[in-house]
């Protein structure tokens, strides 16, 4: 614990530089290819980008997956440096978790089965992302091939690590429409020792994929039906 502790330390010390305006605003749906799952999809997810004004983004991520609940996540974050201001999560619709994040601590409100809320608090020694976007944080870092960045990262229910973001290399990605497309190919290795490849295209910073326990998620689909 206490290495952790210190490798986190030493990250919100010295935080990587993110510049909001390099994320890609609007829409994008993403899939996980049929082939994968014996001919048939496992399901969509939607990422959302929108302006809220000149100092804030709303981040919105919707999911279903083999028929189940409705997941949505409503992030909050401070433009340009998408630092968390507030994070909703919905099953179905209904609330069950709400996170305000002030300067030293993060405030949350859980809502049980019972319909019950339940509020605590978490402290916050330092400067901190929300890990939950980080898929879309590190598309707003400076990217080049071989570039190395330690992101201090805060999960309500996990408490507060270190996300490392490798960026290996750079590849023509196809399957996208309009030929081949120049992409970054980014590691980033999550506090349970998993890495999930992220694939960025380096024209517009738009994120074509998500890899993760040999799972593949790439943009493209109908995800008309998870958000209005």
């Amino acid at each position: 614990m206490i290495p952790a502790l210190l490798i986190w330390a030493a990250a919100a010390t010295n935080p990587p530089p993110i510049d909001g305006t390099l994320l890609y605003v609007g829409d994008a749906c993403y899939t996980i290819p049929a082939s994968q799952n014996g001919g048939k999809s496992v399901g969509n997810i939607l990422r959302r980008v929108e302006r809220l004004d000149d100092k804030r983004l709303m981040i919105t991520v919707a999911s279903r997956f083999n028929g189940g609940p409705l997941l949505t996540s409503r992030m909050e974050v401070a433009f340009p440096s998408l630092r968390p201001i507030r994070t909703i999560e919905e099953t179905d619709g209904k609330i069950s978790l709400t996170v305000s994040y002030g300067d030293t601590d993060a405030q949350a409100t859980v809502t049980g089965e019972d319909g019950l809320p339940q509020t605590s608090a978490a402290p916050l020694p330092g400067p901190v992302w929300d890990e939950e976007t980080t898929e879309f944080v590190l598309t707003a870092m400076p990217l080049a091939d071989g570039a190395h960045f330690e992101l201090p990262v805060f999960h309500f229910g996990r408490g507060v690590s270190t996300t490392n973001i490798d960026v290996r290399r750079t590849i023509q990605a196809d399957g996208f429409g309009g030929g081949p497309i120049a992409a970054w190919e980014i590691d980033a290795s999550t506090r349970t020792d998993m890495t999930i490849t992220f694939l960025v295209a380096k024209a517009d910073r738009r994120l074509l994929a998500i890899e993760v326990g040999g799972v593949r998620s790439i943009l493209g689909g109908d995800c008309s039906e998870l958000i209005k």
